[in-house]
């Protein structure tokens, strides 16, 4: 699971531009294979690879880490892309400059509406802030005031540590003191932002809440929002950090008024993003987070409480596969996670016996949804929602065995190939790109409803005011739709459901394992909020 998705001429093709533009003193197919690694990383979000010895010598025999147009840079005992690497620099450098602000002017030349965030502490004495609730552990109250003295903060933490009800605490504080505040929520995804909207929306109504492109206004030609036309907000709750990846927060910095706070939320454990260059690993890196003072909060106690989830998780965070093979030797018959090894490559049986199970309650769930009215929608689909993500099959991969092809193929037969109007009735759907004009993003889940000419499709939709609404799409309006009985680990960041099934199609082996891998993992098993159940090869 570690090789490029990119052919490998695209790799070879690369190596050869840049021999003929910076022609090395050495070359040979050893330096030909660190291109490719380094090509690799990117496809996996980051920006270096690790060198040993004998590549460090390789490179700095080739002359490609001489002078400032070299292509090639070392951080360490790491190497990477000189442009990517400067771009993050450069992004670390302005989050920095963003979290130490200027002082502000005396809070008397201006009235109390005209004071921003950063102004408010210093008349405290004579309308004091509410403290944080005693139910908050110190890690959580300290992220709660954080916001009084920083700028930018970075909340960071596990799952189950209270990272969502610590940004509600937050805000409601500042909502309180200063109700006229801008205040925004967002995250890389649909379906997280949709989470963090459903989590902060009983305690702080009006709130808007989008996909990081809603924000910025997304389009064929690129962002709307930029630095001639920037975001009108005085704080921003970005959730899911670990998703971000650097193209985007540089669009983000770019189109943020200079005052405009942070809360930058996510797990440092999970999987890099897609794009190249995982910013929230790097923001979690000691080095940086010094440099953010009390404005970098990382929460350990765990609320929620997982059981043996929760142990495989630490065990695979901390010690690696071998830490985690350790735990899975121990579970008891009672522990919430089931260890299936199956000795052939076909399709488990679980797997097709809980689709079957599922689909029938999702059809049930479904009734009379077509034929209702539009402001009845909302609330009569509201238990079919639900069910969608009360189940999670989990895939490392979109081709090969226990690939996300092969469930759909197995359990679908042919009808995946087909026009998606003739789609069963109660399939679940993902959207596969961005259309704020329906109110998707890409990454939203929906369901069919109905079939032939009747086929619908069932979406929560943002609507202008940052609120979720329900609608019936027509199939043909989408330009792009999958089936989701099952998803990559990938497309389920920022998800979770009630019972998870993970399929690793090969042995966990520490000595095949990467540090790719390991997060691939620890993503997948942190998706379950009761129950997991893990299919693995001999």
């Amino acid at each position: 699971m570690n090789n490029s998705g990119w052919p490998g001429s695209f790799a070879s093709g690369l190596h050869a531009a840049l021999v003929r533009r910076i022609p090395p003193l050495q070359n040979g197919p050893e330096l030909e294979q660190l291109s490719l690694a380094l090509i690799e990383a990117l496809e996996q979000g980051n920006l270096t690879v690790p060198l040993s010895p004998e590549r460090e010598q390789l490179v700095r025999g080739s002359g490609w880490l001489e002078g400032e147009a070299s292509p090639l840079v070392l951080q360490g005992q790491r190497l990477g892309w000189r442009r990517w690497m400067q771009a993050m620099d450069d992004v670390v450098e302005a989050l920095v400059e963003r979290a130490r602000l200027a002082d502000p002017p005396p809070a008397d030349r201006l009235r109390p509406d005209q004071l921003r965030p950063d102004q408010l502490r210093l008349d405290r004495s004579l309308d004091p802030w509410p403290d944080p609730p005693s139910s908050l552990n110190r890690e959580q109250r300290v992220a709660v005031l954080a916001l009084d003295e920083a700028s930018v903060v970075l909340l960071s933490g596990g799952p189950g540590t209270g990272k969502t009800s610590t940004v509600v605490e937050l805000l409601a504080r500042v909502q309180l003191h200063h109700p006229d505040l801008r205040m925004g929520l967002a995250a890389p995804t649909g379906k997280a932002a949709r989470r963090l909207g459903d989590a902060v929306r009983p305690r702080l109504q009006g709130l808007p809440c989008g996909t990081l492109h809603r924000w910025l206004e997304a389009g064929a030609h690129g962002f709307a929002r930029h630095a001639e036309r920037p975001l009108e907000l005085d704080l921003l709750v970005i959730d899911e950090m670990s998703m971000l990846d650097l193209a985007l927060m540089q669009a983000l910095l770019s189109a943020l008024p200079p005052r405009c706070r942070l809360v930058l939320v996510g797990d440092p454990a999970q999987l890099p993003p897609v794009g190249s260059g995982a910013v929230w690993h790097r923001l979690q890196q000691s080095d940086v987070r010094e440099r953010f003072g009390m404005g970098a909060i990382h929460l350990k106690q765990t609320y929620r409480n997982r059981g043996a989830v929760a142990q495989l998780a630490s065990a695979l965070r901390d010690g690696g596969i071998d830490a985690f093979q350790g735990s899975l030797a121990g579970l008891d018959a009672e522990a919430n996670v089931r260890i299936h090894r199956e000795s052939s490559r076909r399709l488990p049986p679980l797997i097709r016996k809980h689709w079957q199970a599922h689909h029938r309650q999702l059809l049930k769930l479904a009734e009379g949804l077509l034929e209702c009215s539009d402001a009845e929608l909302s609330g009569q689909a509201k238990p079919l929602l639900a069910a969608l993500e009360q189940n999670l099959v989990l895939c490392p991969r979109r081709r090969g065995p226990w690939s996300l092809e092969d469930v759909h193929r197995s359990l679908l037969g042919e009808v995946i190939a087909e026009d998606p109007r003739r789609w069963p009735s109660g399939l679940p759907v993902i959207c596969g790109g961005n259309q704020p004009e329906l109110g998707l993003a890409n990454g939203d889940l929906g369901i069919t409803v109905g079939a032939g000419d009747q086929s619908r499709l069932l979406f929560r939709v943002a609507t202008d005011d940052g609120g979720v609404d329900v609608k019936r799409l027509h199939p043909a309006r989408l330009r792009r739709l999958e089936p989701a009985v099952a998803l990559t680990i990938h497309r389920a960041q920022g998800s979770e459901a009630d019972a998870v099934f993970v399929l690793w199609p090969q042995p966990l082996d520490s000595s095949d394992g990467s540090d790719h891998d390991c997060r691939l993992l620890y993503t997948a098993i942190t998706r379950a909020r009761v129950s997991l159940d893990l299919m693995i090869v001999p």
